[in-house]
């Protein structure tokens, strides 16, 4: 069956002004588009298609780049080649599809990819077949179709858990990233790990309208940093896994502070913040990851073999991948914790 994209009309603000006016006359049928390369695949799929379309590729002031602030814009061929950002995050950039992709890719679309599932992203005919799903045409969750609720098994046609598949999201939220989002009622900035809300429909903390400007980045001097994936094909595909960490060493090789983003684990980038100042909200289900449940003390410790696997252990125990992209929940809930041990182990060296 022919995928081709949908008729829309294509609009090209040159400011977030302007930007911001079309999309106040179009109340909801219409998308921002950044880069394209997940939106319009979505569009041919038949998925959630809107009538307008505005393009933000010409808006320059979302293309600023500099040591703490960096454009949604940036395309990510110009954030792997920065000189200017921590180079975790470069080096992170050039790990995302193939450099064809990331010539259009951006910061911001990568950090909004639409949540992804094996129901969900396909074309019209496979999923009218199966009878659609939640997050598109349908009323229930193929992944997990029974939930509990008030004590019982119900159907679940109310909590979508498709996954976010972005590399640069854990990263972010690991190194304490905030975004700013501009809208009709002006600008706000929030921390990139409350951006994220645990639905894989209502993905975003984002008012009508709001566009997603930029990412500010805190003091990341003293602090070591690194991410790794894993992928079926590594030069193209999106993550099946991502594990991200930020980590302050002392001197003395004792921790004073450890942030771990993992990320194609769920609907959101999970935080593990180890020093318990920043948690992302408990959502008491366990089909969900819990990460500071059984939380070890690591602050003022010495990061010792020993300790590093205690850490990896937490973090294999409290993931939650789901059956619903490539690669078996358990191999990936293994890896999540094979990944944190040799990336803090690599840190510490």
């Amino acid at each position: 069956m022919t995928m081709l994209l949908p008729q829309f009309e294509l609009h090209k603000p040159t400011s977030l002004k302007e930007a911001l006016d079309l999309a106040r006359g179009f109340g909801d049928d219409f998308d921002y588009l950044s880069g394209g390369t997940d939106l319009l695949p979505n569009y041919k799929c038949g998925l959630n298609a809107s009538a307008n379309v505005i393009s933000l590729a010409h808006i320059a002031e979302l293309k600023a780049i500099s040591p703490t602030e960096i454009g949604a814009g940036v395309c990510l061929r110009d954030l792997e080649r920065s000189k200017e950002v921590p180079a975790s995050v470069a080096y992170t950039a050039s790990q995302i599809a193939s450099p064809l992709i990331r010539e259009s890719a951006t910061l911001g679309g990568n950090l909004m990819l639409d949540t992804r599932c094996h129901f969900f992203n396909q074309s019209y005919f496979w999923r009218r077949t199966l009878g659609y799903c939640l997050k598109a045409d349908g009323d229930v969750c193929h992944v997990i179709p029974k939930i509990m609720k008030d004590g019982k098994s119900v159907t679940n046609s109310f909590t979508c858990v498709a996954t976010h598949s972005s590399d640069l999201a854990p990263l972010l939220v690991a190194l304490g990233a905030s975004c700013t989002l501009a809208g009709p009622a002006g600008t706000r900035t929030l921390k990139l790990s409350e951006f994220y809300k645990g639905d894989g429909i209502a993905r975003f903390d984002l008012q009508r309208g709001e566009i997603f400007t930029k990412v500010s980045l805190p003091n990341t001097s003293g602090i070591r940093s690194g991410y790794k994936k894993l992928a079926p094909r590594r030069s193209i595909d999106f993550p099946v896994l991502g594990v991200a960490a930020a980590l302050g060493l002392g001197k003395d090789g004792r921790v004073e502070s450890l942030r771990i983003g993992l990320g194609a684990c769920e609907t959101i980038p999970v935080l593990y913040d180890f020093s318990g100042k920043d948690k992302q909200a408990e959502r008491g289900n366990a089909i969900f990851t819990e990460p500071t449940k059984g939380m070890p003390e690591v602050i003022g410790k010495k990061l010792d073999d020993a300790l590093i696997q205690t850490i990896a252990d937490h973090v294999t125990r409290t993931a939650q991948p789901k059956l619903n992209v490539p690669m078996e929940p358990a191999y990936r809930k293994k890896m999540a914790g094979v990944f944190a041990r040799r990336l803090l182990t690599e840190l510490r060296s």
